[in-house]
């Protein structure tokens, strides 16, 4: 294990978790959450306050279990179809380290989805053709927290639709590599990137990914 790597303890679940998009209930309420979210490449600044971004992880036998807390878009969201390029607007991102490449999952505030089997981390820039994956058990709901001040996120990935998935040990405790992250752009047309591992310029940079300990 790379002591510079963040590491997020993945608590199991005992029961299976419903979906409805809404985060303030359990088991989310006694969840931990990840909250240093920072700016990827050579700036990595914080986020401010006001543009934050949250995210907690559930697990159990059949099923690997996300919730996230976001900011409003700086943007009009309007993708609504399922494999859309919902990067280029506002979407909450999981990435999984799969053999020498990765599992992507997105969410945008419309409950549009976008899941893709990337084979080879280098290939990323090639998103369309992976995208033709899909994982079939998959579930998601989105919910709007009160007054507009932002929005959230609840997804239900079966461990059956992602075979792949890198499998480590850290002391006697399995774990995945992945990473947490928004991407958003801004109305000037830049963008606005958040990731809990610091990245240099990709959120799916397997080297850089963090601990996802699963633990009881």
């Amino acid at each position: 294990m790379k002591a510079d790597l963040p590491i997020y303890r993945c608590r199991r679940l005992r029961e299976p978790l419903e979906l409805g998009g809404q985060i303030d209930r359990s088991p989310w309420n006694a969840s931990e959450w990840v909250e240093d979210f920072v700016a990827t490449g050579e700036q990595k600044d914080p986020l401010p306050a006001h543009r934050f971004l949250r995210a907690a992880c559930r697990w159990d036998q059949q099923h690997l279990y996300l919730a996230f807390i976001s900011a409003p878009s700086l943007v009009p969201v309007t993708k609504t179809r399922r494999d859309d390029d919902i990067f280029n607007e506002c979407a909450v991102e999981l990435f999984l380290a799969a053999g020498e490449g990765f599992y992507e999952f997105e969410i945008n505030p419309l409950g549009a989805v976008l899941d893709l089997y990337c084979p080879h981390e280098d290939q990323e820039a090639d998103w369309q053709p992976q995208a033709r994956w899909d994982a079939a058990g998959l579930q998601w709901a989105v919910g709007t927290l009160s007054a507009g001040a932002g929005w959230s996120a609840e997804m239900r990935l079966p461990w059956a639709d992602i075979p792949l998935v890198n499998r480590e040990e850290f002391d006697g405790c399995p774990c995945l590599r992945g990473n947490f992250c928004r991407s958003g752009k801004r109305p000037a047309g830049s963008y606005e990137p958040a990731s809990w591992a610091r990245m240099n310029g990709r959120y799916s940079e397997l080297e850089a990914m963090g601990y996802m300990l699963l633990t009881d």
